[in-house]
């Protein structure tokens, strides 16, 4: 068996860490906060946009950051955190990032959290700013990471459902499988154990994932509904393109891989970036990890190229770089 290893800047991140306390399954509130400090001690400086504003997106708390002075295309971005952490400012890095690379505006949305607010109450909030965004703005696309990817997935087969139409869905090591007693996952807590020199790494990533699905969704067979586990669903066909981040050293890695083939195999444009050496959690860390500011990059190309793809002829043509700009 091939011993797994953390790539070089991966290693570096991992080193750079202090011990911190364990408040799984013992302070919520101080395991909240603790979450929300390490992202914005990772995130970098934030990046300058034209506006940020509060707004009440179909009565979910929300940020809209705009680019430009003339955005109708707009990024509904739900936080990860296992459905129970994450705010509005520990995703403030990633929604600024990717709202001035994809050149659209990010409405990033500040969901209710488990376990005071079990399923379907995240689910519910997502689709509600779905449904303001797709009021509001000419063109959609829903995205997220972990957590916000399962959010974005199933708010996503809700939209095909309903006929809304939406440009792309953004998924990053998105979780979409509640089932826990899976080979890949199995396999993943051996070979783990020791990864990077810290012990019970692989266990501590299957406990902890089983624990923030025991917290979202109590009612286990619940779990097989496709707005839960979006892998559950009988058929993918019909659902916008998509574009899947992945990370090699990630217990939910193999999720992707399946539901990219399963995309494949409903007639779903898919596109799968899966970062060598890379782990869980990575697009957060845009001060410290290249890698972060790649995916973000890789992420609004795709985002630019999906709402370019779907505006009017007469609309492409005013937004497309004049002859001096070309020659400027």
């Amino acid at each position: 068996m091939t011993t797994p290893m953390p790539s070089a800047q991966v290693r570096t991140y991992l080193d750079s860490l202090a011990p911190q306390p364990n408040y799984w399954g013992r302070d919520l509130a101080a395991l909240r906060r603790q979450a929300r400090d390490h992202v914005l001690a990772v995130g970098g400086p934030p990046e300058h946009v034209v506006s940020v504003e509060t707004v009440d997106a179909g009565g979910v708390p929300s940020r809209l950051y705009r680019p430009g002075d003339d955005d109708g295309d707009v990024l509904v971005w739900i936080h990860g955190g296992g459905w129970m952490l994450g705010d509005l400012d520990s995703c403030d890095g990633v929604a600024r990032a990717i709202a001035n690379r994809a050149g659209c505006a990010v409405l990033a949305i500040d969901y209710r959290l488990a376990p005071e607010h079990p399923f379907p109450a995240a689910l519910d909030d997502s689709w509600a700013a779905v449904g303001w965004a797709r009021r509001t703005f000419d063109r959609v696309a829903v995205g997220g990471d972990s957590a916000g990817g399962n959010l974005a997935a199933a708010s996503a087969l809700r939209a095909r459902d309903a006929r809304l139409d939406l440009v792309l869905q953004l998924l990053v090591y998105p979780v979409l499988d509640s089932t826990m007693d899976t080979a890949a996952k199995r396999r993943f807590v051996e070979s783990y154990a020791g990864f990077a020199g810290r012990a019970d790494y692989g266990r501590t990533a299957f406990e902890r994932i089983g624990y923030l699905w025991d917290a979202y969704v109590p009612d286990r067979l619940m779990r097989r509904s496709p707005v839960v586990s979006p892998m559950h669903a009988t058929t993918l066909r019909g659902v916008p393109p998509t574009v899947l981040i992945t990370a090699e050293h990630d217990i939910l890695r193999g999720e992707s891989v399946e539901y990219a083939r399963r995309l494949r195999a409903d007639q779903v444009p898919v596109e799968v970036h899966d970062y060598p050496g890379q782990i869980h959690g990575f697009i957060e860390t845009l001060g410290v990890m290249a890698d972060a500011t790649d995916a973000v990059e890789k992420a609004a190309s795709a985002l630019r190229r999906a709402f370019a793809a779907r505006r009017p002829a007469r609309e492409a043509a005013r937004n497309a770089p004049s002859s001096s700009d070309l020659h400027s």
